[in-house]
């Protein structure tokens, strides 16, 4: 149960989660973004120990969830290190190769058109999906299936008070000072990695927070139910049908606003497509030269570290999870 309460660790995400997949697209950050952040650095020295401890937030967040017997933590480890294993051998080369096209197009003014955008965003929600489908959750039914009552109790008032949290945040600002903030944010880490936004970009980017449809209030009536219906079946462990409808409860918890409000999630996306066609457009020589030097260097970066050997041997067994050699 723990890949419900933190399904995002291994996917980039530090910070606690107790909800299902929200209506930002999963980009290609989805590992790095929390490496990236934290070292502020594209140097392997600094990302490739923060990639091979991502799994140890895992357990981290996992233990909080109560206190587990000897088989329970055994199966989530199995879990756990077979999907790092194959997102570090399948996937990161694959990011790299996103990052290499991104940076080539940038290189030069004019060479980036909308479908170049475009597909950046169509090949990053193509890995978000395949982190859906790899994702520990979906082959822990075993363990899901052994959680006593007062296991199943314990997750779900800790999910209650996580909800009841996260709920509140949104709430203390206004929709404007939540435009600022946002901004705030992406311009300050940009520029820890030494890119300056102009006047010009800033507005491009506050345009971009002010433009996209509100789907925060919606996604949390969404969740709560989704929520409710999820801790249902976790109690009907004895069914015939568990695992089947537990499966499919994951499974609707990735994309609950998408489905619930598509037009919003299109214009949505098509928002931050506009925004990524005319962020690169207004993009100055200078820029250019620096992003596009230092997205090459990150994505040598990464292929290096998809090579070499992780401290966990998965056992060649699919049940466990996706393995190296399988496309999922």
């Amino acid at each position: 149960m723990k890949t419900l309460a933190h399904r995002t660790s291994l996917s980039g995400k530090t910070q606690e989660t107790t909800k299902p997949h929200n209506s930002r697209s999963v980009t290609i950050a989805i590992v790095l973004v929390a490496t990236l952040l934290a070292g502020c650095t594209n140097s392997k020295m600094i990302i490739s120990p923060l990639y091979g401890r991502l799994d140890d937030q895992m357990r981290k967040e996992f233990h909080k969830l109560g206190k587990f017997n000897e088989k329970q933590i055994e199966q989530f480890e199995t879990r756990v290190g077979t999907f790092h294993v194959w997102h570090r051998k399948v996937e990161l080369p694959k990011y790299a190769a996103l990052i290499n096209t991104v940076q080539t197009s940038i290189k030069k003014r004019g060479n980036t058109t909308i479908d170049d955008v475009q597909q950046w965003i169509d090949l990053a929600e193509v890995h978000s999906k395949k982190i859906r489908t790899c994702h520990p959750a979906n082959f822990s039914f075993e363990l899901m299936q052994s959680l006593t009552d007062k296991q199943v109790n314990f997750i779900q008032r800790r999910f209650a008070r996580e909800r009841k949290k996260n709920y509140q945040k949104t709430l203390e600002l206004t929709p404007s000072e939540k435009v600022r903030e946002r901004s705030k944010n992406v311009t300050k880490w940009a520029r820890r990695i030494g890119f300056e936004f102009n006047k010009e970009q800033i507005k491009l980017l506050n345009d971009a927070f002010a433009n996209q449809g509100n789907l925060t209030q919606p996604y949390y009536r969404l969740a709560d139910k989704w929520t409710r219906d999820l801790f249902a079946i976790a109690r009907r462990q004895q069914a015939r049908d568990y695992e089947q409808h537990m499966r499919l409860q994951l499974k609707k918890g990735w994309t609950l606003v998408e489905k619930a409000h598509p037009d919003t999630w299109r214009a949505n996306r098509e928002v931050w497509r506009d925004f990524g066609f005319k962020f690169v457009r207004s993009m100055t020589p200078e820029q250019r030269t620096y992003a596009s030097n230092w997205l090459r260097k990150l994505a040598k970066t990464i292929t290096a570290i998809s090579k070499d050997n992780p401290s966990y041997t998965p056992v060649n067994n699919p049940q466990h999870g996706c393995l190296p050699v399988t496309e999922p």
